[in-house]
């Protein structure tokens, strides 16, 4: 193995540890909601997404429609998804997350930031500026075209 490898698998290994950590927090939203990782895998797509029909959410989900209507039939009992027209199309459905589902998203991003925030408070300057940079150098790279080979 390489030193790059090394390097690598090493920071890989910190990552997982440091999710590891993270899911440790009893007091984390997850543990308070009754979803399944696939309807939350739903919710952050539509989160991000705003309102979808049901076939562009089933592509981004990587799940056929009808698994999608299913996950989405469970979301919608819970009052998480609302189902609605289209307003351009009235066969079909736009799916959407409702005001519930969009605060419990929040509510979990925030407990993530809040955790890592609590984390990084407790560096010093230097080592923030080192993190910090090498956050910048991994986004940078992250958000770079890949070169035609």
């Amino acid at each position: 193995m390489t030193d790059r490898d090394a390097l690598i698998t090493r920071i890989l290994q910190t990552q997982r540890q440091l999710r590891r950590q993270f899911a440790e927090d009893s007091a984390h939203p997850l543990l308070d909601v009754n979803v399944t990782m696939s309807q939350l895998k739903v919710m952050i797509i539509l989160g991000r997404l705003g309102a979808t029909s049901g076939q562009e959410l089933a592509r981004r989900a990587g799940v056929s429609l009808a698994t999608l209507t299913g996950i989405v039939d469970r979301l919608v009992a819970q009052q998480l998804v609302t189902r609605g027209e289209d307003p351009r199309d009235r066969r079909v459905r736009r799916l959407e997350l409702t005001s519930t589902g969009t605060e419990l998203i929040d509510r979990i991003v925030a407990a993530g930031e809040e955790h890592q925030q609590r984390v990084l408070q407790r560096l010093d300057l230097p080592s923030l500026r080192l993190v910090a940079r090498a956050f910048d150098l991994i986004l940078d790279t992250a958000t770079t075209p890949l070169a035609d080979s």
